[in-house]
Protein backbone atom coordinates (compact mmCIF):
# COMPACT_ATOMS: atom_id res chain seq x y z
CA UNK A 1 0.00 0.00 0.00
CA UNK A 2 2.84 2.44 0.98
CA UNK A 3 4.82 2.09 -2.19
CA UNK A 4 1.22 2.38 -4.38
CA UNK A 5 1.16 5.45 -2.75
CA UNK A 6 4.18 6.85 -3.57
CA UNK A 7 3.95 5.65 -6.83
CA UNK A 8 0.73 7.87 -7.38
CA UNK A 9 2.38 10.75 -5.40
CA UNK A 10 4.78 10.69 -8.71
CA UNK A 11 2.15 12.26 -10.98
CA UNK A 12 1.15 14.97 -8.76
CA UNK A 13 2.74 18.40 -9.36
CA UNK A 14 2.53 21.05 -7.65
CA UNK A 15 -0.63 22.95 -8.58
CA UNK A 16 -2.88 26.45 -8.13
CA UNK A 17 -3.52 26.40 -4.34
CA UNK A 18 -7.11 27.90 -5.67
CA UNK A 19 -8.17 24.82 -7.85
CA UNK A 20 -11.03 23.49 -6.37
CA UNK A 21 -10.31 19.57 -5.15
CA UNK A 22 -12.46 18.03 -8.34
CA UNK A 23 -9.75 19.45 -10.66
CA UNK A 24 -6.95 18.38 -8.67
CA UNK A 25 -7.90 14.53 -9.04
CA UNK A 26 -9.14 15.17 -12.91
CA UNK A 27 -5.29 16.55 -13.58
CA UNK A 28 -4.00 13.62 -11.75
CA UNK A 29 -6.18 11.36 -13.41
CA UNK A 30 -5.05 13.45 -16.56
CA UNK A 31 -1.25 12.87 -15.76
CA UNK A 32 -1.59 8.86 -15.14
CA UNK A 33 -2.79 8.70 -18.64
CA UNK A 34 -0.21 10.63 -20.19
CA UNK A 35 1.88 8.68 -18.66
CA UNK A 36 0.59 4.97 -19.46
CA UNK A 37 -0.20 5.77 -23.27
CA UNK A 38 3.86 7.41 -23.36
CA UNK A 39 5.13 3.83 -22.12
CA UNK A 40 2.49 1.88 -24.37
CA UNK A 41 2.92 4.16 -27.40
CA UNK A 42 6.45 4.15 -26.75
CA UNK A 43 7.25 0.08 -26.76
CA UNK A 44 5.22 -0.31 -29.75
CA UNK A 45 6.90 1.78 -31.41
CA UNK A 46 10.42 0.51 -30.18
CA UNK A 47 9.18 -2.84 -30.83
CA UNK A 48 8.12 -2.09 -34.86
CA UNK A 49 11.59 -0.26 -35.17
CA UNK A 50 13.51 -3.55 -34.13
CA UNK A 51 11.50 -5.16 -36.54
CA UNK A 52 12.19 -2.70 -39.40
CA UNK A 53 8.43 -1.41 -39.73
CA UNK A 54 9.68 1.89 -40.28
CA UNK A 55 6.22 2.99 -41.24
CA UNK A 56 5.28 1.81 -38.03
CA UNK A 57 7.88 3.06 -35.92
CA UNK A 58 8.34 6.77 -37.38
CA UNK A 59 4.84 7.82 -36.44
CA UNK A 60 4.58 6.15 -33.16
CA UNK A 61 7.60 7.49 -31.82
CA UNK A 62 7.10 10.89 -33.17
CA UNK A 63 3.68 10.00 -31.33
CA UNK A 64 5.42 9.26 -27.94
CA UNK A 65 7.52 12.02 -27.93
CA UNK A 66 4.43 14.30 -28.00
CA UNK A 67 2.93 12.26 -24.74
CA UNK A 68 6.63 13.54 -22.98
CA UNK A 69 6.92 16.67 -23.90
CA UNK A 70 3.19 16.81 -22.81
CA UNK A 71 4.19 15.20 -19.24
CA UNK A 72 6.96 17.13 -18.70
CA UNK A 73 5.73 20.42 -19.45
CA UNK A 74 2.19 21.34 -19.93
CA UNK A 75 1.88 19.59 -17.22
CA UNK A 76 3.32 21.97 -14.56
CA UNK A 77 0.82 24.53 -15.41
CA UNK A 78 -2.32 22.62 -16.57
CA UNK A 79 -4.43 25.87 -16.59
CA UNK A 80 -2.27 27.78 -18.44
CA UNK A 81 -1.51 25.35 -21.75
CA UNK A 82 -5.22 24.01 -21.89
CA UNK A 83 -2.85 20.55 -20.71
CA UNK A 84 -5.71 18.01 -21.10
CA UNK A 85 -7.41 19.32 -24.65
CA UNK A 86 -3.58 18.82 -25.76
CA UNK A 87 -3.96 15.43 -24.21
CA UNK A 88 -6.84 14.74 -25.87
CA UNK A 89 -5.79 15.40 -29.08
CA UNK A 90 -2.61 13.62 -29.08
CA UNK A 91 -4.89 10.76 -27.75
CA UNK A 92 -7.15 10.46 -30.34
CA UNK A 93 -4.39 11.01 -33.25
CA UNK A 94 -2.92 7.69 -31.25
CA UNK A 95 -5.87 5.66 -31.08
CA UNK A 96 -7.12 6.27 -34.92
CA UNK A 97 -3.78 5.21 -35.93
CA UNK A 98 -3.92 1.94 -33.75
CA UNK A 99 -7.38 1.31 -35.17
CA UNK A 100 -6.64 1.98 -38.47
CA UNK A 101 -2.71 0.33 -38.79
CA UNK A 102 -3.15 -2.08 -35.95
CA UNK A 103 0.86 -2.14 -34.65
CA UNK A 104 3.70 -4.89 -34.31
CA UNK A 105 2.59 -6.61 -30.91
CA UNK A 106 -1.36 -6.86 -32.78
CA UNK A 107 -2.23 -5.64 -29.66
CA UNK A 108 -2.47 -2.16 -30.62
CA UNK A 109 -5.99 -1.76 -31.44
CA UNK A 110 -7.02 -3.27 -28.23
CA UNK A 111 -5.55 -0.62 -26.09
CA UNK A 112 -8.51 1.77 -26.99
CA UNK A 113 -10.73 -0.47 -24.65
CA UNK A 114 -8.60 2.11 -22.22
CA UNK A 115 -10.00 5.18 -23.57
CA UNK A 116 -13.59 5.44 -21.44
CA UNK A 117 -11.85 4.57 -18.08
CA UNK A 118 -9.92 8.00 -18.58
CA UNK A 119 -11.94 10.02 -20.60
CA UNK A 120 -14.82 9.61 -18.34
CA UNK A 121 -13.22 10.62 -15.08
CA UNK A 122 -10.82 13.02 -16.71
CA UNK A 123 -13.71 15.20 -18.81
CA UNK A 124 -17.02 14.25 -16.97
CA UNK A 125 -19.40 12.32 -17.99
CA UNK A 126 -21.25 14.33 -20.40
CA UNK A 127 -18.25 15.47 -22.78
CA UNK A 128 -16.09 11.61 -21.57
CA UNK A 129 -19.45 9.81 -23.16
CA UNK A 130 -19.29 12.05 -26.26
CA UNK A 131 -15.54 11.81 -26.88
CA UNK A 132 -15.88 7.96 -26.38
CA UNK A 133 -18.29 7.69 -28.94
CA UNK A 134 -16.44 10.06 -31.56
CA UNK A 135 -13.65 7.07 -31.16
CA UNK A 136 -16.21 4.38 -31.50
CA UNK A 137 -16.97 6.53 -34.57
CA UNK A 138 -14.05 6.16 -35.90
CA UNK A 139 -13.63 2.32 -35.39
CA UNK A 140 -16.96 1.79 -37.60
CA UNK A 141 -16.03 4.32 -40.14
CA UNK A 142 -12.65 2.22 -40.76
CA UNK A 143 -14.69 -0.94 -41.08
CA UNK A 144 -17.07 0.60 -43.78
CA UNK A 145 -15.13 3.44 -45.58
CA UNK A 146 -11.14 3.38 -44.41
CA UNK A 147 -10.27 -0.03 -45.13
CA UNK A 148 -10.74 0.80 -48.84
CA UNK A 149 -9.61 4.58 -49.07
CA UNK A 150 -6.08 4.16 -47.14
CA UNK A 151 -4.10 1.35 -49.02
CA UNK A 152 -2.38 0.25 -45.35
CA UNK A 153 -5.00 -0.10 -43.09
CA UNK A 154 -5.54 -3.09 -41.26
CA UNK A 155 -8.38 -4.74 -42.86
CA UNK A 156 -10.47 -6.65 -40.08
CA UNK A 157 -13.92 -8.15 -40.82
CA UNK A 158 -17.12 -7.72 -39.36
CA UNK A 159 -16.73 -10.37 -37.06
CA UNK A 160 -13.34 -9.05 -35.62
CA UNK A 161 -15.35 -5.15 -35.39
CA UNK A 162 -18.09 -6.70 -33.99
CA UNK A 163 -16.23 -8.57 -30.52
CA UNK A 164 -14.19 -4.69 -30.63
CA UNK A 165 -17.60 -2.68 -30.46
CA UNK A 166 -19.47 -5.36 -28.01
CA UNK A 167 -16.41 -5.11 -25.74
CA UNK A 168 -15.36 -0.65 -26.25
CA UNK A 169 -19.28 -0.20 -25.27
CA UNK A 170 -19.03 -2.69 -22.23
CA UNK A 171 -16.03 -0.30 -21.65
CA UNK A 172 -18.47 2.45 -22.05
CA UNK A 173 -21.08 1.18 -19.08
CA UNK A 174 -18.27 -0.09 -16.50
CA UNK A 175 -16.50 3.29 -16.56
CA UNK A 176 -19.62 5.32 -16.87
CA UNK A 177 -20.98 3.07 -13.87
CA UNK A 178 -18.14 3.25 -11.46
CA UNK A 179 -17.60 7.37 -12.24
CA UNK A 180 -21.29 7.88 -11.67
CA UNK A 181 -21.17 5.76 -7.96
CA UNK A 182 -17.49 7.58 -6.83
CA UNK A 183 -19.75 10.82 -7.91
CA UNK A 184 -22.87 10.29 -5.71
CA UNK A 185 -20.67 8.56 -2.78
CA UNK A 186 -18.88 12.10 -2.52
CA UNK A 187 -21.94 14.19 -3.33
CA UNK A 188 -23.60 12.15 -0.22
CA UNK A 189 -20.88 12.88 1.85
CA UNK A 190 -20.45 16.95 1.14
CA UNK A 191 -24.35 16.77 1.56
CA UNK A 192 -24.10 15.21 5.06
CA UNK A 193 -21.34 17.55 5.82
CA UNK A 194 -23.04 20.93 4.85
CA UNK A 195 -25.92 19.50 6.17
CA UNK A 196 -24.12 18.90 9.72
CA UNK A 197 -21.94 21.94 9.21
CA UNK A 198 -25.51 24.41 8.63
CA UNK A 199 -26.63 22.92 11.91
CA UNK A 200 -23.69 23.58 13.91
CA UNK A 201 -23.61 27.05 12.84
CA UNK A 202 -27.60 27.52 13.65
CA UNK A 203 -26.52 26.40 17.03
CA UNK A 204 -23.57 28.39 17.24
CA UNK A 205 -24.91 31.31 16.51
CA UNK A 206 -27.93 31.26 18.42
CA UNK A 207 -25.94 31.00 21.34
CA UNK A 208 -23.60 33.39 20.12
CA UNK A 209 -26.71 35.84 19.69
CA UNK A 210 -27.85 34.59 23.76
CA UNK A 211 -24.89 35.44 25.03
CA UNK A 212 -24.63 38.71 23.58
CA UNK A 213 -28.00 39.50 24.95
CA UNK A 214 -27.38 38.06 28.23
CA UNK A 215 -24.17 39.51 28.29
CA UNK A 216 -24.70 43.32 27.85
CA UNK A 217 -27.43 43.26 30.56
CA UNK A 218 -25.54 41.70 32.84
CA UNK A 219 -22.38 44.00 32.20
CA UNK A 220 -24.78 46.89 33.61
CA UNK A 221 -25.91 45.09 36.81
CA UNK A 222 -22.41 44.40 37.69
CA UNK A 223 -21.31 47.96 36.71
CA UNK A 224 -24.03 49.43 39.10
CA UNK A 225 -23.15 46.60 41.86
CA UNK A 226 -19.49 47.91 41.42
CA UNK A 227 -20.52 51.74 42.18
CA UNK A 228 -22.78 51.11 44.88
CA UNK A 229 -20.39 49.00 46.84
CA UNK A 230 -18.35 52.25 46.54
CA UNK A 231 -20.93 54.57 48.00
CA UNK A 232 -21.41 54.59 51.93
CA UNK A 233 -23.90 51.92 52.99
CA UNK A 234 -25.64 50.28 56.32
CA UNK A 235 -24.27 46.53 56.75
CA UNK A 236 -27.81 44.86 56.10
CA UNK A 237 -27.21 47.00 52.78
CA UNK A 238 -23.55 45.88 51.98
CA UNK A 239 -24.65 42.13 52.31
CA UNK A 240 -27.66 42.28 50.36
CA UNK A 241 -24.83 44.05 47.65
CA UNK A 242 -22.50 41.14 47.98
CA UNK A 243 -25.16 38.85 47.83
CA UNK A 244 -26.03 40.33 44.48
CA UNK A 245 -22.36 40.45 42.98
CA UNK A 246 -21.79 36.57 43.98
CA UNK A 247 -25.07 35.81 42.55
CA UNK A 248 -24.06 38.01 39.24
CA UNK A 249 -21.02 36.62 39.13
CA UNK A 250 -21.78 33.18 39.25
CA UNK A 251 -24.27 34.09 36.27
CA UNK A 252 -21.54 35.17 34.33
CA UNK A 253 -19.89 31.76 34.53
CA UNK A 254 -22.98 30.67 33.48
CA UNK A 255 -22.36 32.56 30.88
CA UNK A 256 -18.50 31.39 29.70
CA UNK A 257 -19.54 27.77 30.28
CA UNK A 258 -21.97 28.31 27.93
CA UNK A 259 -19.84 29.70 25.11
CA UNK A 260 -17.14 27.04 25.57
CA UNK A 261 -19.65 24.20 25.49
CA UNK A 262 -20.72 25.92 22.16
CA UNK A 263 -17.55 24.62 20.44
CA UNK A 264 -17.35 21.09 21.97
CA UNK A 265 -16.21 18.87 18.81
CA UNK A 266 -13.04 19.65 16.57
CA UNK A 267 -14.96 18.30 13.58
CA UNK A 268 -17.28 21.71 13.73
CA UNK A 269 -14.35 23.89 12.89
CA UNK A 270 -13.75 24.37 9.27
CA UNK A 271 -10.23 23.27 7.90
CA UNK A 272 -9.49 26.52 6.34
CA UNK A 273 -6.61 26.55 4.02
CA UNK A 274 -4.66 29.37 2.93
CA UNK A 275 -1.47 31.69 2.49
CA UNK A 276 -0.46 33.20 5.61
CA UNK A 277 2.02 35.03 7.43
CA UNK A 278 3.67 32.68 10.13
CA UNK A 279 5.05 35.33 12.19
CA UNK A 280 2.14 37.82 11.70
CA UNK A 281 0.08 35.43 13.07
CA UNK A 282 2.13 34.11 16.34
CA UNK A 283 3.02 38.02 16.96
CA UNK A 284 -0.51 39.19 16.69
CA UNK A 285 -1.82 36.26 19.02
CA UNK A 286 0.98 37.09 21.21
CA UNK A 287 -0.73 40.80 21.62
CA UNK A 288 -3.87 39.22 22.87
CA UNK A 289 -2.32 38.72 26.00
CA UNK A 290 -0.29 42.32 26.62
CA UNK A 291 0.12 41.92 30.61
CA UNK A 292 -1.63 45.16 32.31
CA UNK A 293 0.80 45.22 35.88
CA UNK A 294 3.54 43.80 33.81
CA UNK A 295 3.24 40.01 35.47
CA UNK A 296 3.38 38.44 31.81
CA UNK A 297 6.09 37.91 30.10
CA UNK A 298 6.80 36.31 26.05
CA UNK A 299 9.93 35.45 24.89
CA UNK A 300 9.81 33.94 20.78
CA UNK A 301 12.19 32.64 19.03
CA UNK A 302 11.96 31.39 15.63
CA UNK A 303 14.73 29.49 13.80
CA UNK A 304 16.65 30.88 10.51
CA UNK A 305 15.02 28.17 8.16
CA UNK A 306 11.28 28.72 8.68
CA UNK A 307 9.81 30.36 6.01
CA UNK A 308 7.51 33.49 6.39
CA UNK A 309 4.80 32.31 4.66
CA UNK A 310 3.22 28.68 4.71
CA UNK A 311 0.17 27.19 3.57
CA UNK A 312 -2.59 25.75 6.12
CA UNK A 313 -4.88 26.90 8.94
CA UNK A 314 -4.52 30.60 10.34
CA UNK A 315 -7.16 29.96 12.52
CA UNK A 316 -6.09 26.73 13.96
CA UNK A 317 -2.52 27.52 14.93
CA UNK A 318 -4.03 31.21 16.70
CA UNK A 319 -6.75 28.28 18.56
CA UNK A 320 -3.84 26.22 19.92
CA UNK A 321 -1.94 28.63 21.03
CA UNK A 322 -4.21 30.34 22.56
CA UNK A 323 -5.50 27.88 24.48
CA UNK A 324 -2.48 26.75 25.45
CA UNK A 325 -1.40 30.68 26.58
CA UNK A 326 -4.69 30.75 28.47
CA UNK A 327 -4.62 27.38 30.31
CA UNK A 328 -0.87 28.61 31.46
CA UNK A 329 -2.62 31.59 32.79
CA UNK A 330 -5.66 30.81 34.29
CA UNK A 331 -3.59 28.16 36.23
CA UNK A 332 -1.40 30.95 37.44
CA UNK A 333 -3.69 34.26 37.96
CA UNK A 334 -1.90 36.40 40.28
CA UNK A 335 1.68 34.88 39.48
CA UNK A 336 4.27 36.49 37.59
CA UNK A 337 4.35 34.25 34.34
CA UNK A 338 7.13 33.72 32.06
CA UNK A 339 6.81 32.11 28.30
CA UNK A 340 8.81 31.30 26.16
CA UNK A 341 7.82 30.09 22.65
CA UNK A 342 10.48 28.29 20.89
CA UNK A 343 9.85 27.35 16.96
CA UNK A 344 12.32 25.24 14.64
CA UNK A 345 11.53 23.28 11.79
CA UNK A 346 11.13 19.29 11.33
CA UNK A 347 12.98 17.49 8.53
CA UNK A 348 10.56 16.47 6.49
CA UNK A 349 9.40 15.71 2.66
CA UNK A 350 9.55 18.38 0.07
CA UNK A 351 6.77 20.73 0.05
CA UNK A 352 5.46 19.97 3.52
CA UNK A 353 6.53 21.63 6.61
CA UNK A 354 6.43 20.33 10.11
CA UNK A 355 7.44 22.97 12.78
CA UNK A 356 8.18 21.85 16.41
CA UNK A 357 6.58 24.31 18.99
CA UNK A 358 8.07 23.96 22.47
CA UNK A 359 6.31 26.47 24.90
CA UNK A 360 7.75 26.44 28.32
CA UNK A 361 6.09 28.37 31.34
CA UNK A 362 8.07 29.00 34.30
CA UNK A 363 5.49 27.34 36.49
CA UNK A 364 4.95 23.80 37.72
CA UNK A 365 2.02 21.78 36.82
CA UNK A 366 -0.35 22.00 39.60
CA UNK A 367 1.06 19.02 40.90
CA UNK A 368 2.85 18.55 44.23
CA UNK A 369 6.62 19.30 43.51
CA UNK A 370 7.35 15.75 44.53
CA UNK A 371 5.07 14.33 42.39
CA UNK A 372 6.77 16.87 40.02
CA UNK A 373 9.91 15.96 39.89
CA UNK A 374 9.31 12.40 39.96
CA UNK A 375 7.07 12.90 36.68
CA UNK A 376 10.04 14.62 34.81
CA UNK A 377 12.62 11.91 35.34
CA UNK A 378 10.41 9.45 33.30
CA UNK A 379 11.28 8.07 29.57
CA UNK A 380 8.78 9.45 26.62
CA UNK A 381 6.75 7.12 26.74
CA UNK A 382 6.18 7.25 29.97
CA UNK A 383 5.58 11.31 29.88
CA UNK A 384 2.53 10.40 26.44
CA UNK A 385 0.95 8.10 28.68
CA UNK A 386 0.23 11.00 31.60
CA UNK A 387 0.07 13.32 28.87
CA UNK A 388 -4.04 12.50 29.53
CA UNK A 389 -4.15 13.34 32.64
CA UNK A 390 -3.05 16.49 31.99
CA UNK A 391 -4.62 17.52 29.08
CA UNK A 392 -7.70 16.89 31.54
CA UNK A 393 -6.03 18.74 34.37
CA UNK A 394 -4.89 21.80 31.67
CA UNK A 395 -8.83 21.03 30.12
CA UNK A 396 -6.62 21.27 27.03
CA UNK A 397 -8.99 18.09 25.48
CA UNK A 398 -9.92 20.63 22.28
CA UNK A 399 -6.21 21.35 21.58
CA UNK A 400 -5.40 17.71 21.51
CA UNK A 401 -8.23 16.94 19.35
CA UNK A 402 -6.50 20.04 16.98
CA UNK A 403 -3.12 18.76 17.25
CA UNK A 404 -4.35 15.12 16.69
CA UNK A 405 -6.34 16.21 13.56
CA UNK A 406 -2.90 16.42 11.25
CA UNK A 407 -1.44 13.17 13.04
CA UNK A 408 0.46 15.21 15.12
CA UNK A 409 0.73 14.37 19.07
CA UNK A 410 0.52 16.94 22.15
CA UNK A 411 3.50 16.12 24.74
CA UNK A 412 3.13 17.82 28.15
CA UNK A 413 6.36 18.01 30.16
CA UNK A 414 6.08 18.92 33.96
CA UNK A 415 9.06 20.07 35.89
CA UNK A 416 10.00 21.02 39.47
CA UNK A 417 9.89 24.93 38.43
CA UNK A 418 8.85 24.45 34.70
CA UNK A 419 6.15 22.86 32.40
CA UNK A 420 6.90 22.32 28.72
CA UNK A 421 4.18 22.01 25.95
CA UNK A 422 5.72 20.11 22.66
CA UNK A 423 3.84 19.24 19.27
CA UNK A 424 4.10 19.66 15.95
CA UNK A 425 1.85 21.60 13.31
CA UNK A 426 2.23 20.78 9.09
CA UNK A 427 2.06 22.62 6.37
CA UNK A 428 2.86 23.33 2.87
CA UNK A 429 5.32 25.25 1.11
CA UNK A 430 4.64 28.86 -0.30
CA UNK A 431 5.96 30.67 -3.06
CA UNK A 432 5.71 33.56 -1.01
CA UNK A 433 8.36 33.81 1.48
CA UNK A 434 10.90 35.99 2.56
CA UNK A 435 13.31 36.08 5.64
CA UNK A 436 11.82 36.82 9.38
CA UNK A 437 14.79 39.15 9.72
CA UNK A 438 13.52 41.12 6.79
CA UNK A 439 9.54 41.02 8.59
CA UNK A 440 10.95 42.28 11.42
CA UNK A 441 13.33 44.74 9.42
CA UNK A 442 9.86 46.41 8.26
CA UNK A 443 7.32 45.97 11.64
CA UNK A 444 10.43 47.89 13.30
CA UNK A 445 10.30 50.63 10.65
CA UNK A 446 6.48 50.91 10.48
CA UNK A 447 6.18 51.08 14.15
CA UNK A 448 9.28 53.84 14.44
CA UNK A 449 7.28 55.82 11.80
CA UNK A 450 3.85 55.76 13.53
CA UNK A 451 3.75 59.50 15.79
CA UNK A 452 2.86 58.21 19.39
CA UNK A 453 3.04 59.79 22.58
CA UNK A 454 2.33 59.33 25.97
CA UNK A 455 -1.32 60.62 27.39
CA UNK A 456 -2.25 61.46 31.09
CA UNK A 457 -5.65 59.41 31.21
CA UNK A 458 -6.94 62.58 32.95
CA UNK A 459 -5.85 64.62 30.21
CA UNK A 460 -6.74 62.15 27.62
CA UNK A 461 -9.89 63.03 24.68
CA UNK A 462 -11.83 59.60 24.89
CA UNK A 463 -14.46 58.73 22.18
CA UNK A 464 -17.25 55.98 23.18
CA UNK A 465 -18.40 54.35 20.44
CA UNK A 466 -21.77 52.21 21.40
CA UNK A 467 -25.77 52.32 20.22
CA UNK A 468 -27.28 51.70 23.30
CA UNK A 469 -28.10 54.56 25.79
CA UNK A 470 -27.58 52.37 28.91
CA UNK A 471 -24.47 50.63 27.85
CA UNK A 472 -23.29 54.33 27.31
CA UNK A 473 -24.45 56.10 30.84
CA UNK A 474 -22.43 52.27 32.55
CA UNK A 475 -19.30 52.83 30.70
CA UNK A 476 -18.96 56.29 31.35
CA UNK A 477 -19.84 55.82 35.18
CA UNK A 478 -17.29 53.40 34.95
CA UNK A 479 -14.65 55.83 33.59
CA UNK A 480 -15.83 59.27 34.19
CA UNK A 481 -13.44 59.74 37.51
CA UNK A 482 -10.62 58.92 35.61
CA UNK A 483 -11.15 60.70 32.24
CA UNK A 484 -12.18 64.14 32.14
CA UNK A 485 -13.38 64.46 28.49
CA UNK A 486 -15.73 61.89 27.02
CA UNK A 487 -17.44 62.06 23.77
CA UNK A 488 -20.74 59.83 22.57
CA UNK A 489 -21.14 58.21 18.92
CA UNK A 490 -24.59 55.99 18.39
CA UNK A 491 -22.46 54.04 15.22
CA UNK A 492 -19.67 53.92 13.36
CA UNK A 493 -21.10 56.37 10.95
CA UNK A 494 -21.59 58.90 13.43
CA UNK A 495 -18.16 57.86 15.10
CA UNK A 496 -16.53 58.69 11.44
CA UNK A 497 -17.55 62.07 11.12
CA UNK A 498 -16.19 62.89 14.70
CA UNK A 499 -12.74 61.62 14.36
CA UNK A 500 -12.71 63.87 10.67
CA UNK A 501 -13.19 66.60 13.13
CA UNK A 502 -11.84 66.25 15.92
CA UNK A 503 -8.14 64.85 17.63
CA UNK A 504 -8.89 61.66 20.23
CA UNK A 505 -6.35 60.03 22.05
CA UNK A 506 -8.44 56.75 22.44
CA UNK A 507 -11.62 54.79 21.15
CA UNK A 508 -14.17 52.40 23.22
CA UNK A 509 -15.43 50.50 20.05
CA UNK A 510 -18.48 48.65 20.53
CA UNK A 511 -19.16 45.72 17.58
CA UNK A 512 -22.80 45.25 16.81
CA UNK A 513 -23.82 48.65 15.73
CA UNK A 514 -26.70 49.83 13.10
CA UNK A 515 -25.45 51.60 9.93
CA UNK A 516 -21.81 50.87 10.63
CA UNK A 517 -20.26 47.98 12.60
CA UNK A 518 -17.57 48.41 14.76
CA UNK A 519 -15.17 46.19 12.60
CA UNK A 520 -15.80 48.58 8.98
CA UNK A 521 -15.29 51.53 11.63
CA UNK A 522 -11.81 50.73 12.82
CA UNK A 523 -10.83 49.79 9.52
CA UNK A 524 -11.98 52.94 7.74
CA UNK A 525 -10.05 55.09 10.93
CA UNK A 526 -6.70 52.80 9.96
CA UNK A 527 -7.17 53.90 6.20
CA UNK A 528 -7.22 57.35 7.15
CA UNK A 529 -4.68 57.46 9.48
CA UNK A 530 -2.12 56.14 6.98
CA UNK A 531 -2.41 59.05 5.39
CA UNK A 532 -1.49 61.32 8.51
CA UNK A 533 1.04 58.48 9.94
CA UNK A 534 -0.61 58.39 13.23
CA UNK A 535 -2.34 55.60 15.35
CA UNK A 536 -5.03 56.32 17.58
CA UNK A 537 -5.55 53.13 20.22
CA UNK A 538 -8.91 51.41 19.54
CA UNK A 539 -10.34 49.18 22.39
CA UNK A 540 -13.01 46.88 21.70
CA UNK A 541 -15.70 46.67 24.25
CA UNK A 542 -18.51 44.45 23.06
CA UNK A 543 -20.58 41.20 24.44
CA UNK A 544 -19.11 39.25 21.63
CA UNK A 545 -17.01 36.37 23.68
CA UNK A 546 -16.31 33.56 21.13
CA UNK A 547 -12.06 33.62 20.49
CA UNK A 548 -12.76 34.12 17.02
CA UNK A 549 -14.39 37.52 17.98
CA UNK A 550 -11.04 38.44 19.74
CA UNK A 551 -9.17 37.70 17.06
CA UNK A 552 -11.77 39.38 14.45
CA UNK A 553 -11.16 42.46 16.36
CA UNK A 554 -7.70 42.40 16.70
CA UNK A 555 -7.53 41.51 12.17
CA UNK A 556 -9.77 44.47 11.38
CA UNK A 557 -7.10 46.97 13.21
CA UNK A 558 -8.08 47.17 16.75
CA UNK A 559 -5.28 47.17 19.64
CA UNK A 560 -7.17 45.55 22.22
CA UNK A 561 -10.38 43.61 23.41
CA UNK A 562 -12.49 43.64 26.38
CA UNK A 563 -15.77 41.41 26.80
CA UNK A 564 -18.90 41.99 28.63
CA UNK A 565 -19.25 41.69 31.50
CA UNK A 566 -15.60 43.63 32.70
CA UNK A 567 -14.47 44.67 35.98
CA UNK A 568 -14.33 48.77 35.99
CA UNK A 569 -10.60 48.48 37.33
CA UNK A 570 -10.04 46.07 33.78
CA UNK A 571 -11.03 48.77 31.10
CA UNK A 572 -9.41 51.61 33.21
CA UNK A 573 -5.98 49.55 33.57
CA UNK A 574 -6.44 48.63 29.49
CA UNK A 575 -6.93 52.58 28.60
CA UNK A 576 -4.18 54.07 30.85
CA UNK A 577 -2.06 50.88 29.15
CA UNK A 578 -2.58 52.24 25.33
CA UNK A 579 -2.38 55.95 26.39
CA UNK A 580 0.68 55.28 27.30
Amino acid sequence: MRFLNRLISLFIFEQDEKLELEEKNRILLANLFNFILFLIVFIEGVFSLLNEEILYAGPLLILSLFFLINYLFLARKPQEFKYREVLLIVAFLTFSFFIIFGGNTNLGILWTLLFPYFSIPIYGKRNGILYSLLLMGIILSHFFFLTTIIPFSKNNNIETTTILISLYSVSIFISYTLHFISTEVIMNKEKIMLDSQNINKTQEEHISQLSHQIRTPLSNITGIIDILERTELTDDQRDYINTIHASANNLVNVVNSLVSASKPNINQIPEETINFNLYAIINNTLRLFQDKQNNKRFSLSLSADIPTHVIGSSIKIKQILLNVFNSIIKQNKDEATTISIDVTRKETMPGKIDLLFKITSNHPLPLSREHASRESLYNQDIIRLNTSKYVNLLDLNITQRLIEADGNTLSIIPGTDSTTFEFTLSFKESNKSQSILNIQEKTKRTTEGTFKHKVDIKNANVLLVEDNFSNQQIIILYIKNEVNKIEVAFNGKEALDKFGKAKYDLILMDVQMPIMDGFKATQKIREIERSTNTHTPIIAVTANAFPEDKEKCIASGMDDYISKPFQPEDLITKIKQHLS
